[in-house]
């Protein structure tokens, strides 16, 4: 699967790295996105571009630049919802891609073009569903006390 995100839209979704972009600690907020997704694309291995509006910094006019195997976008003097459409109108087959926001206007826009849509919310809980179903099965199980004891009796 291919995932074409609204970045800042996504943010805000996890209530800590909202919580980062409350106390404007941005580059932490974007950082700790990226590192969720990182982490998700290993388990799935699903492919993401993301967009996030304006700069990566202030001075810094880089337009993109690749994370590991995330495909990162800065909107620069554009909306973030400008090159995200731009993205799926110039793609040869939009029906490949699933576009995350929660964006109404982008939505729309990207239907027409039979683009799948993800909400921003429905994707979020499927990243942590799947992080914790992973994470779950990395723990190995703990034997009940009482049956360990018992076996350790019975048994010698």
């Amino acid at each position: 699967m291919v995932y074409l995100i609204d970045g800042f839209n996504l943010i805000y979704k996890f209530p800590d790295l909202e919580g980062l972009m409350y106390q404007g600690r941005l580059s932490d907020a974007r950082r700790g996105l990226l590192e969720k997704l990182r982490d998700y694309m290993k388990i799935t291995g699903d492919k993401v571009r993301i967009v996030f509006d304006g700069k990566k910094e202030k001075l810094l006019e880089i337009k993109s630049e690749r994370v590991g195997t995330i495909d990162i976008y800065y909107s620069l003097e554009y909306s973030a919802d400008f090159l995200i459409k731009q993205f799926i109108k110039k793609d040869l087959n939009p029906r490949m891609t699933t576009v995350v926001t929660s964006d109404k206007d982008i939505i729309r826009y990207v239907e027409r073009f039979r683009a799948r849509v993800k909400t921003s919310e429905e994707f979020a809980e499927q990243l942590t569903k799947t992080m914790d179903k992973w994470l779950e099965e990395q723990i190995p199980e703990k034997e009940d006390d009482n049956s360990a004891r018992a076996a350790c009796r019975a048994g010698g």
